[in-house]
């Protein structure tokens, strides 16, 4: 995060302001960020010390927005940092996500990032002016394996996305989202609607609806606090809709950090929309299946297929959180759940 002279100026009177002894700039330094504060600046006085610690240790060290970031939090009711955070940081640096509903759904999200590095959605690349038509193409492609997921009996939505002819993968926690639901019961109560697109005119396509089937609508699935993830076994009439395409997916496919990755959903439940980030990537966890990103994304999103730069399926959209630094978004690693529904594929 590049400041000009201005803006340090700015920043240097509000962190005098908002810590107006060397002992509170010392506490804010140890507690937020873990530093000794006479170990990494000195100086004759206050003003010499905040500017030595600004621009020969947070600058050049690339602490800048850690360091903004824990003085705000520790002290957002100081007009003048309150000021500098709301003009420089925010209208300045952020890309602010749009209002939804309720930004939180899905389970907790333990946060891996650091959060300068996920300010989020802020300090990423902006987003192209020209897209490649032929990744929309692929776009397009992919995007008739994405399903919207309705349970009218209890009001839910979520999105899923088919992998075999008649498998669709989505989150376990939209079938069991509280303790007395029945997962089987809204299995055999929920209606998958592939296609559901906006049409010419603005409204948005019938698509086509299907099932579960009958008798084995669950074929495996892992709770909420491991894998989240729930494999569906869809009637068998989908076979004649040939227009409807499994996903495209390679169990050894793993997220990069810091890449693209794309998210296939029905927000809100509302009809398909892409969220595409190009560096939108902040951590890969293979050991616990996890992804975190910083898409947008809203209710109704659980289950969307995440896929890479390439359209290949990485990860199975599933939580997001509003945090004071921005929203965070997470997925299960599709080669986690790969290994536990493999031998349903075949």
């Amino acid at each position: 995060m590049n400041l000009s002279g201005a803006e340090l100026r700015k920043l240097v009177n509000a962190i005098i302001s908002a810590y107006s002894t060397k002992e509170d700039l010392a506490m804010m330094i140890q507690f937020e960020l873990g530093e000794n504060l006479d170990a990494i600046a000195g100086g004759a006085n206050l003003n010499q010390l905040v500017f030595n610690l600004i621009t020969k240790w947070a600058v050049p060290r690339g602490k800048i927005s850690p360091l903004i970031i824990a003085a705000y939090e520790t002290n957002s009711g100081n007009p003048e940092l309150r000021e500098f955070y709301e003009s420089v940081v925010i209208k300045k640096r952020f890309i602010v996500d749009s209002a939804v509903k309720n930004p939180d759904f899905g389970p907790d999200i333990n946060w891996r990032g650091e959060t300068n590095e996920i300010q989020l959605q802020s300090w990423l690349k902006p987003e192209p002016n020209l897209l490649d038509i032929g990744f929309l193409k692929r776009a397009i492609e992919q995007s008739t394996s994405v399903c919207r997921i309705e349970i009218p009996s209890r009001n839910i939505m979520g999105t899923g996305v088919l992998i075999t002819e008649n498998k669709v993968l989505t989150n376990y926690h939209i079938f069991k989202y509280n303790e007395e639901d029945d997962i089987k019961t809204n299995a055999l109560n929920a209606i998958l609607k592939f296609g559901c697109l906006t049409s010419d005119n603005g409204l948005e396509t019938q698509g086509k609806s299907f099932q579960l089937d009958r008798q084995n609508p669950i074929l495996c699935f892992s709770k909420t606090e491991d894998l989240d993830y729930v494999l569906l076994q869809v009637e068998s009439k989908i076979a004649q809709a040939t227009e409807i395409k499994p996903a495209r997916w390679d169990s050894h496919k793993l997220p990069v950090d810091k890449k693209g990755i794309s998210v296939l959903q029905h927000p809100e439940g509302e009809s398909m929309k892409l969220s595409i980030s190009q560096d939108g990537i902040i951590g890969v966890y293979q050991n616990s299946g996890l992804v975190q990103y910083v898409n947008k994304t809203a209710v109704g999103s659980s289950g969307s297929p995440c896929f890479d730069e390439d359209w290949y399926l990485v990860a199975l959209h599933h939580a997001q959180k509003a945090k004071t630094f921005g929203s965070i978004r997470e997925g299960i690693l599709f080669a986690s759940i790969y290994q536990e529904i493999k031998d349903f594929l075949t």
